[in-house]
């Protein structure tokens, strides 16, 4: 299947291989979440309690690569249901592992199960193999669902709507048109803040890497010589290592603030810019989100209208990733 073309209501479609290969990959995301979910959730109607006997507890420290590390609470029991004996190692029910971004919140979930305690389990009579001992649904599921649903929607705004929005933008010349519009914003000249954002962009990145790249080198040197699996201490504020968190902190939030600065100024140039074409104008991507995808996922050549509407959404994109990355952190 090379590709298929149609129209729905004067609205063009085009579906190609990779279409059908992300639509059925992001199906699987949601299905297999939803799946895992009914699973956990009957699993916690059936459940009945059972007497257990915890063998082991620990936490484990591995490689994230989307949050760096993570820690898995590990828990091993042994409990009996209708004469069989059994030995489980799942804290919830169904097929996803909980992990956390700390270790104290990993150790928070494993304080009721002290080695050698005596705790309440819960077995499935349909499946009592896989006892556990927290009678709630993990986050697991809805990961995979949210996942699957954003690849969904990006794959199918990008299949409706013009095939390669962003080429071919006849601008006025700025010598015929020059717009008054936006000529100050925040009653500095325009040019001014895109210079002031570039820079404080740049900066920001530069103190984060080092304060990161430090605090990494401190942790290291002060592990030699200790045992390989040392105790955590805690980090005071004005520790060196205290000091270099502190110091990524606001050069995260620095740069923040400069990248919606950016995007502000970007957005302003992009209304420039369309002031410029001549009519009939084509729809504006921010208010049709099939072209504004199209253009985000567009690998092909873009003129300048296009390269403006392509950098102000991914500088908007990354104002929304960075603050839920600073969410997270404020929640913790």
């Amino acid at each position: 299947m090379a590709k298929m073309e149609f129209s729905v209501k004067g609205t063009p479609v085009e579906i190609t291989a990779g279409t059908v290969v992300f639509v059925l990959v992001a199906l699987s995301l949601i299905g297999y979440g939803g799946y895992d979910y009914i699973q956990q959730s009957a699993a916690i109607d059936d459940a009945v309690e059972v007497e257990a006997t915890i063998v082991e507890a620990s936490i484990t420290e591995f490689e994230s690569g989307r949050s760096g590390i993570e820690h898995e609470a590990n828990v091993e029991f042994r409990y009996e249901y209708q004469g069989s004996r059994y030995t489980s190692d799942e804290l919830f029910p169904g097929s996803f592992e909980a992990t956390y971004d700390t270790q104290s919140e990993a150790s928070s979930v494993l304080s009721p199960y002290d080695e050698q305690e005596i705790v309440t389990a819960y077995v499935d009579p349909n499946n009592p193999s896989e006892g556990f001992l927290e009678r709630q649904t993990s986050q697991g599921p809805f990961q995979f669902i949210a996942i699957g649903m954003i690849l969904f929607l990006a794959v199918t705004l990008n299949a409706v709507g013009e095939r390669r929005p962003g080429q071919g933008t006849v601008l006025e010349s700025v010598d015929k048109y020059e717009t008054q519009r936006y000529r100050t914003l925040f009653g500095i000249h325009r040019e001014k803040v895109n210079n002031l954002s570039k820079w404080v962009i740049k900066g920001a990145v530069v103190v984060l890497g080092l304060t990161l790249v430090g605090t990494a080198a401190i942790l290291f040197i002060s592990q030699l010589g200790t045992e390989a699996t040392p105790e955590r201490q805690e980090v005071g504020l004005m520790d060196p290592v205290g000091l270099l968190l502190g110091t990524a902190v606001i050069a995260g939030g620095l740069l923040l603030l400069a990248i919606l600065l950016y995007a502000i100024w970007s957005f302003t140039e992009y209304r420039r810019l369309r002031e410029r074409i001549s009519e009939p104008q084509p729809p504006s991507p921010f208010k049709h989100p099939t072209r504004l995808v199209t253009i985000l996922l567009g690998n092909y050549e873009l003129d300048t209208y296009g390269k403006r509407i392509q950098r102000t959404g991914f500088a908007f994109l990354l104002v929304g990733v960075l603050t839920g990355i600073f969410i997270q952190l404020l929640i913790l």
